[in-house]
């Protein structure tokens, strides 16, 4: 089981990546466009979409590694029983929070696809697109606090402590 959230953590970090770097291509386009008099129509919007999703999708793998998301800044001072109590109470209430924008954001994208939503720009772009990738995004950032959850009942360091370890350690 551990194997295949890997991957799937691993596969979302590179759809992010990919985002960003469809945002770089995008802004070099239209900077090659405008040097060569040539409009780069909604440029800009499509930066946004892959911008919202690319971050949708780092959050996940950025919070299992410990990374960006700050999870230890207020655990880090609590100790024993209780420190474990406090996250397993945060580590709940943000697997459900998380779960429940999922859900939305999903229904979201799937009306969008079902009445056919598109942007108001020169180019007609599916919304549902980039709401899929946010609701995945979430779908995987809510896997990964189930995780950290399990771990934390069942008597184990977190993912993102476990990576937070290992940074200072080096």
């Amino acid at each position: 089981m551990r194997q295949a959230l890997n991957y799937l953590f691993k596969f979302s970090a590179g759809l992010a990546a990919f985002f960003l770097i469809a945002i770089a291509l995008l802004i070099l386009a239209q900077s090659i466009g405008r040097v060569l008099g040539i409009a780069v129509h909604d440029a800009n919007e499509m930066a946004g979409f892959a911008l919202a999703a690319g971050t949708f999708l780092a959050l996940g793998p950025a919070f299992r590694a410990g990374t960006h998301i700050r999870v230890q800044i207020v655990l880090s001072h609590l100790k024993g029983g209780f420190r474990r109590v406090m996250e397993t109470i945060t580590l709940c209430a943000a697997s459900f929070l998380g779960g429940y924008f999922a859900w939305w954001v999903s229904v979201l994208a799937e009306e969008s696809y079902s009445y056919g939503d598109t942007s108001p720009g020169v180019l007609a772009f599916p919304l549902w697109i980039p709401q899929a990738a946010m609701a995945f995004g979430l779908i995987v950032f809510t896997i990964a606090m189930i995780e950290a959850l399990v771990d934390t009942v069942c008597g184990r360091a977190p993912a993102f402590a476990r990576g937070e370890a290992v940074e200072l350690n080096e």
